[in-house]
Parts: structure tokens; sequence; C-alpha cells
């Protein structure tokens, strides 16, 4: 392939963090620019818009990755100290590089006749908006989880922009923020017909490899380096040599320009503009033709080798199918990002099936230079996609500065100078949660990298049947409770006011899946199945003591109102939950669940979900749940009779709301859609 000439802009403007102060874009250009940024007031007066310009500065940190890859965080704060309250703000930005000057405008991004364009109607800007907080005041918030170009259904976060787009102009109802709450990319899980073509376009966005046989010798061996950067050619590589675990790792990410590209190509079309007009959209034909595939088959007989295409035929074209509206649903996408402020926090999908699921994973993956590697790619591609824009003040100096010198000596071939360091901080680093500006305070918890791994049960049923692996962990731990407690207080939240939290595993799961995992288990385990991975056992549920410590911390918080949002699951639900503590403290909860964005994975219904189902009606017919905690952090359902009056941490009742028609579990593609007032919480699944 020739070299690729990348436009200018790659991604964005994506407006992140947001407060009355200051809003933080977010962009990624092939160059280094200047950036600055010019904000109106827009008022409308006799059914015409008036633009009033806001006095503001601007101030941009670039750190640039590759050499065709910068990134930029762009502050804009008005000179007057806030923005108005109820007035949609407008916003442009300015590039300069040497000679070379343009604008948003100028990139056709706020031209109407453009169909691809990031403005609403007749609007000249992008736009935000700061609510303001009165009694009255209604939260309307969107969100998602589990983005997968190639997942079964209609892309949600492109119906996301059909949400904003019908409430632009009314304020009282127009989304305030986007929360994405795990799973924004898929690192294990890669098409095969997009494999090349972020193959191909990470190494020129980077401008150069990595030196992948310096981390592990035996990647330099022609076995490995032949196969590596073929179609379905790195599952053995990702098992074997990074300790990982997914069964989907055939096209796994490994290299940072890898990941970056499979982040532009989630977050704006230039790549599939690009990768188009390069012509690295191959059919399932020309890429056999060409050998761009690794065949495992390929010294067996001409039956094997014949049965082996025609199976990698099946996926190459079924992939293919599902992605036919990725390229188009993108530039709704970005307009979607241009228009609201968005929200990300990771889940395992993000860096690999199964990150940190147990103390015995994340021993052998630290144990296995080329895996830990591999994570390092994926937390700075985390940072520098979705993590910055977050919360910049949570990555300081010296955080910024050393993947600024590490991506410099990986562009001038020496890598390994500062790896090691480098390596460190990423698998050090903290904090990844952050609070979000948003009214009511949004706590998006950090439960992959912050676990407290169990070294003996606590009388939890699943540890008990796991006793010979490694047993669930708690998904998050104290220190991680005490520097929440410590952003809730510098934010200036108190106790009494209203809280949501997002936790990418539901803190409150599906009773009936979670009960029929915990009856299948004993089959799998007494067969050697490799439980914990097969079915995930990391729900909160499945560590008593860890969702016992979650609960005491939100009870010591004690919000008015306390709101979790969730996803991973793949199906969507709403649960109203009462918790009553053995201090007598009683604490009311509603969970609601939306997940897939874009991965169903439920349409034809596994063997679980066929159960679940099947009780649908019997559960409906008893609609209230009992559940308590014994001392031993033991979970049991129980009738409500048998509630224990006293040697029990807690007692609940719960109720699945109806979603759809009678049915109390959604198992299409969702994205949910929460009004919170003082009066009441609403949720409404897009779909």
């Amino acid at each position: 392939m020739n070299s690729v000439l990348f436009p200018a802009l790659l991604a964005g403007p994506m407006i992140r963090r947001l407060d009355s102060s200051q809003v933080l874009v977010w962009v990624a250009t092939s160059k280094e620019f200047a950036i600055a940024a010019e904000i109106w007031e827009i008022n409308t007066v006799d059914e015409s818009d008036q633009y009033d310009k806001i006095a503001s500065t601007t101030q941009t940190d670039t750190i640039q990755f590759g050499e065709n890859l910068y990134m930029h965080l762009i502050q804009i704060a008005p000179k007057n100290g806030f923005f108005p309250t109820n007035q949609l703000i407008g916003y442009n930005l300015h590039f300069q590089h040497d000679q070379d000057s343009f604008d948003l405008g100028d990139l056709g991004l706020l031209t109407q006749s453009n169909p691809n364009n990031i403005v609403y109607d007749s609007l000249k800007y992008p736009t935000f908006f700061i609510a303001k907080k009165d009694s009255d005041h209604s939260a309307n918030f969107l969100f998602g989880s589990c983005h997968k170009p190639h997942g079964e259904g209609e892309d949600m976060l492109a119906s996301g922009e059909n949400v904003l787009k019908e409430h632009y102009r009314n304020l009282k109802n127009r989304p305030e923020a986007l929360f994405l709450m795990g799973d924004q990319i898929y690192a294990d899980d890669v098409p095969d017909s997009l494999f090349r073509a972020i193959n191909l376009l990470g190494k020129e966005l980077m401008g150069v490899g990595e030196d992948l046989a310096s981390i592990d010798k035996r990647l330099g061996s022609h076995y490995y380096n032949s196969a590596i950067h073929l179609i379905n050619g790195r599952k053995e590589i990702m098992n074997s040599i990074a300790s990982f675990s997914s069964r989907k790792a055939s096209n796994h990410l490994i290299e940072f320009g890898e990941f970056a590209a499979m982040y532009l190509f989630s977050f704006s079309p230039i790549l599939w503009e690009v990768a188009a007009e390069n012509h690295l959209f191959e059919s399932f034909d020309e890429a056999f033709e060409k050998e761009y595939f690794n065949l495992r088959l390929s010294k067996s007989t001409d039956k094997l080798k014949k049965y082996e295409k025609s199976k990698l035929e099946k996926r190459y074209t079924e992939q293919e199918a599902r992605m036919t509206n990725c390229h188009q649903a993108s530039y709704k996408i970005r307009r979607l990002f241009a228009n609201i402020p968005t929200y990300m926090i990771f889940d395992d999908h993000d860096l690999t099936d199964d990150w940190n699921i147990n103390a015995d994973w994340k021993a052998a993956v630290q144990a296995a230079p080329f895996g830990k590697h591999v994570i390092a790619n994926g937390l700075a591609a985390y940072f520098a996609f979705q993590g910055w824009g977050n919360e910049s003040q949570s990555y300081q100096n010296s955080f910024t500065s050393k993947m600024r010198a590490y991506f410099q000596d990986l562009r001038n071939g020496q890598m390994m100078a500062q790896h090691k360091e480098w390596i460190a901080m990423l698998w050090e680093h903290q904090p990844w949660h952050f609070v979000a500006p948003t009214t009511p305070k949004v706590v998006f918890l950090d439960t992959r990298t912050m676990r407290e791994y169990e070294d003996q049960p606590h009388g939890n049923i699943v540890e008990q049947i796991l006793a010979k692996d490694a047993f669930p962990p708690q998904l998050v731990n104290e220190l991680e409770y005490k520097e929440i407690t410590n952003q809730l207080e510098a934010c200036g939240w108190r106790k009494g006011e209203p809280l949501i939290i997002v936790s990418p595993s539901p803190v409150i799961g599906f009773d009936l899946i979670e009960n029929a995992i915990l009856q299948v288990l004993p089959t799998l385990e007494i067969i050697g199945s490799q439980v914990q991975t097969v079915f995930d056992i990391e729900a909160w549920r499945f560590n008593g003591k860890g969702l016992s410590n979650l609960l005491k911390q939100l009870e010591e918080w004690g919000p008015s109102d306390l709101v979790i949002l969730s996803g991973d699951v793949h199906y969507s639900f709403s649960v109203d939950s009462t918790f009553t503590f053995s201090d007598e403290g009683v604490m009311r909860v509603k969970q609601i669940t939306s997940s897939p964005l874009k991965n169903m994975s439920f349409r034809n219904f596994s063997l679980l979900m066929k159960v679940t189902a099947s009780l649908h009606q019997a559960l409906q017919q008893k609609a209230t749940i009992y559940r308590y905690c014994n001392t031993s952090y033991e979970i049991q359902n129980v009738e409500k009779k048998d509630l224990p009056e006293r040697d029990f941490l807690w007692k609940e009742q719960l109720n699945y709301e109806q979603i759809a028609g009678n049915s109390i579990i959604e198992t299409e593609n969702t994205l949910g859609f929460l009004s919170y007032s003082t009066k009441g919480t609403k949720n409404k699944f897009i779909k």
C-alpha cells in the first residue's frame, strides 16, 4: 500500500467535560495545529437566531502519539467566569499550521447543504447548554454500553443522535450528557473484514511499527511473525504469549496504532473514507486469493482445507454484512459527540475480554511481558480517546510528560528506552474513576483496576463452587471508596443530595439469570470447564462481601435519591429495590441497565435466556423478590416470611419494571434515556 494521505481532522470535535465555567472539547488531527475557539450565545427573536459573541479564552493541551496522530484537549472558558444558563451556546474551532488556516466551516462541517455536517437545521454551529439548576430542574441523560462494529442490529448511538435532533432547541427535554459505560470498543473481537484496515492504517498513523520481538523474542520467529499480520492469525499468540483468555482473539488489537485506528473507526467517519479510498475493504474471495488469511489447516487434506475455508467465509461475510451501515452511522455519531458532553469509563473489552477477572488472570498477564505491553497500549489508548476528557486533572504533568516522551521514542525507533517506566506508570495509575460535574453528580466507578482479590471464601456459594479456581473479586476496593468520597467533597456534593452511580456491571442484576448461572456452575465445574471466563463470574452478587461493602458505602454517603446506571450484560431492565440494614437504616435504589448499543447477543436466545423467558410469567405473578445477606456474606433468596430478624447484614425487596408490553427484560439493542427530577425518575429505552 502506498503512503496514506490523511485529512487534517481525524475525529471530533467531541464535547467532553462541561460545567458552568468551562467546556473541554477533544479533537484528533493528522498534523500539529494551534487551535483557538470562539463561542456565541444564541437567542431566538421573531423566529430568527441571533448570535452574540461571548468573550472567552482558549487553552489547548496537545500530545503527539504518532507521525500522523495528534490529540488535543481544548479548554474554552468565558472571560466573565460563567456561561449563561438555559441558553444555546454555539462554538467554532480555528486551526493554524504554518500558512495553513481553516475552521470547522472550511471543512464543510457547518454547511447546511452537506448532509454529513455537525449542526442542526438552521443553526450555524454545534451547540451545548448549561441548565439552570432550580427546584423545577429536570435533568436528562442518555446512557448505554457495548458498541461493536460487527455487532448484530442497528446502532443505538446513531439513534441517540435522532433523540438529540428531536430536542435540540427544547432545552427542557434535550439530553444534558451522554454516559458510555464500558466496551466502547472490542479490542479482543475485531471483525475479519476490518482487520487489515486497522492493521495498515494503525501503522500509517504512527509512522512506525512496534518492535514486539524486543518484548518477547518468540514474536521475532517466522512462525509468529508471519501470522501476526494476517486475518485470523493472533489467537494462539494472545493466549500463549500474552496469557489472555479471550475466546475471540483471532484479530486481537496489539499495537497502540491499532487501538487508535479502532477508536477512530468507532468515533468518526474519516477512517472509513480513507480505507475506502485506499481499497482496504476486500471481499472474502479477494482477501483469500491474496493470501491475507492465516490458515490453521494449511498442511491438512484438501477436504479439511475446504472445510476451514467455508468456516472462514461464513464468519467473514456475516461480519461484513453486520458492518454494512457502520460508515453511514459514523456521521451521526460524530454529530452526536459534537453536540453533547460525553463521559466514558472502560470495561473489559476496551482492553481484552476477562481483563483482571481474577487474581490468577492478573498474575499470569503480569508475568507475561507481551501481555503487560498490550494492556499498557490499551490503557494508553483509553486515556487518549476516553479518559483524558473525563477529568484532565486526574492526569498529572508527570503522566502526560511520560506519555509524550515514550511516543517520541517510539517514533524515533527507540521504543524500549523508557518502556519499563511507561508500563509501570499505566499499570499503577490511579484514579481512573471520576465524578462528572452534572446535576445530579455522577460517580463513574472503576470496576477493573482497583479490585480486591480474595484468598479465602466468605461463605458465598459461587466461591464454594469455584474453590479450585481464584475466587470472584470485590469489584471496588476500600481505597477507591475513600478517593471518591474526597472527590465528592471537593466538587461540592453533600450528604442528602441526589447521586447517580455508573457501574459497568449491574449492582442489582437480573435475578433469574444470576440464579440460573448458580445452578449451571456445579455441572460445568465437574466437567472441568473454565466457568469464570465462560460465564464472566464477576458480577457484584457473586462476591457477597464486595456487594455488601458497596451498599455500606452508599449508605454512608446517604444521597436523598440514588440511581445506578449499568451496562455490560447485553440485555436491559429496570428494577426498584429497598435495602434494610442491620442498623435499621433504609436505602432505596433504582437500578437501570441499558445494554448493548450494538451487539445483540440474545435475539435467538441462548439456553440461559430461554430459561429466563419461560419464567417471566411466574415472576410477574409474584412481583416482589426477597433476598438477604447473612454475616458470612452469603446472599439468599427467600420468602418474605423467612427474612431474618437478626444476624444479617442487609435485607432487600426488589421489583422489576415492565418495560415493553408484559416483558421485564429487553434483548434488542437499546439506549437509555433517563429523566431525573425531585418529583421522580423515569427512563425510556430507545430501540
